[in-house]
């Protein structure tokens, strides 16, 4: 495309009533300072176009050579906007449009987190709004490199961090730290003691000498496995004992529940209304703070308009007052409230490799309230390590494998 056609020009015809060459008149136009495009020669007319600005120098020019000069047509962006020069409006929202664009271009829109697993997003949103990124934060104004090294010195879980933004999406991928594995010392000597008084069901040693068998009843504290073999030759080393013993014991939970209680009961709730927007918060709907004892609590939702997120929050804010008042139970609702923790206990404590064989109930109840002894017959592990505290430095330490087949 031609440079003249982007430009605000005049077409215009130029020809003489008389009869008169233009030819001198193109010489004269060629010399002049105006600029004139697209000239052609049709018959004894001559047509082009000139800068808008510089069409009353060309009339003069043509009267001058005593030719006549009319305007054809006129185009650019000069008569675009001629019928809007009056509508300010138009103008102005052009140029607001044009500051908004160049506003939010600069500003962090959204946040994207990824590659954690054990650590929340709202702990890294933290993390990023003490280094001065957030929703409605400048992006130009932020050090990425160095905000990436402060949240992995204030955060010991975090291994690595990598924040990139691309426009106004900001990206921060997390590498957690890994802890290194627990290492057991095998060749440090120890006993295997019994922590449960209770009567053994079956025994598996790896390692180290069987002092009870199958069938025998142990008290708390007693060897099951010992760490001191001895050989036929009588001679004794130490070694670490391993092995499973598993036993019958019994457990006690005491578990109460008075009939007259104090608890805090909410007695009414008031709402505060707010929008955030580039972390501001504009309150259009205050609430009058409750007097006395309250507990506050917001809830956040994102905006979306026509399934676009935008940058604005609803936040509802809750005060819900609360007083101390003395709670009245029946003996039935304190027989269920009994039951219910002692559910829990079993789920969270029994469980596993644990088997509970009998559940035994011991109900006593007074004005007060009822208290219930729960006794359980369970069979599981028994065994615990506990190390031998002595001097073994003839063997040096651990068994050898010779020392271990000698014992066998």
């Amino acid at each position: 495309m031609r440079l003249y056609r982007l430009r605000s020009r005049t077409g215009f015809c130029i020809y003489s009533e008389q009869g008169r060459d233009c030819g001198k008149f193109i010489n004269d136009l060629r010399n002049s300072p105006l600029k004139f495009f697209g000239l052609s020669v049709r018959g004894e007319r001559l047509y082009g176009y000139v800068g808008s600005g510089d069409f009353k120098h060309l009339c003069r020019l043509a009267e001058e050579h005593k030719l006549v000069c009319e305007k054809i047509d006129e185009k650019g962006a000069a008569k675009s906007f001629r019928p809007f020069k009056r509508r300010i409006g138009l103008v102005i929202g052009f140029f607001l449009s044009i500051g908004i664009v160049a506003f939010l271009s600069d500003r962090v829109m959204m946040i994207e987190i990824g590659g954690n697993e054990t650590i929340p997003d709202e702990r890294i949103m933290s993390h990023l709004e003490d280094t001065g990124i957030f929703i409605g934060s400048r992006i130009s104004s932020v050090n990425l490199r160095r905000a990436e090294k402060q949240i992995a010195a204030m955060d010991k879980d975090i291994d690595w961090v990598g924040i990139k933004h691309i426009g106004s999406r900001v990206t921060v991928e997390i590498n957690e730290m890994t802890s290194p594995p627990e290492m057991e010392r095998k060749n440090t000597p120890c006993n295997i003691i019994s922590s449960h008084d209770a009567q053994i069901t079956g025994v598996k040693v790896y390692s180290g000498m069987l002092i009870p068998m199958v069938g025998d009843g142990v008290k708390k504290g007693d060897v099951l496995i010992s760490g001191v073999v001895d050989t036929k030759y009588g001679r004794s080393f130490y070694v670490h004992s391993i092995g499973e013993i598993t036993g019958i014991y019994t457990e006690k939970m005491t578990f109460s529940e008075k009939y007259v209680t104090e608890e805090k009961v909410c007695t009414g709730e008031v709402c505060a209304k707010a929008l955030k927007i580039f972390g501001y918060k504009l309150i259009y709907s205050p609430a009058e703070l409750p007097t006395g004892d309250y507990e506050y609590s917001e809830t956040e939702e994102r905006v979306t308009f026509l399934g676009i997120s935008l940058p604005l929050y609803k936040i509802t804010g809750h005060y819900r007052l609360t007083e101390n008042r003395s709670i009245t139970i029946t003996k039935e609702q304190a027989e269920q409230n009994i039951a219910k923790r002692a559910e829990k206990f079993e789920h969270n404590f029994l469980d596993g490799d644990m088997t509970v064989i009998n559940r035994d109930i011991e109900k006593k109840y007074d004005k007060n309230g009822a208290t219930f002894v729960y006794t359980y017959t369970i069979e599981g592990e028994i065994g615990e390590e506990k190390m031998i505290l002595a001097k073994y430095e003839e063997f040096g330490g651990a068994a050898t494998e010779e020392q271990l087949k000698e014992a066998n």
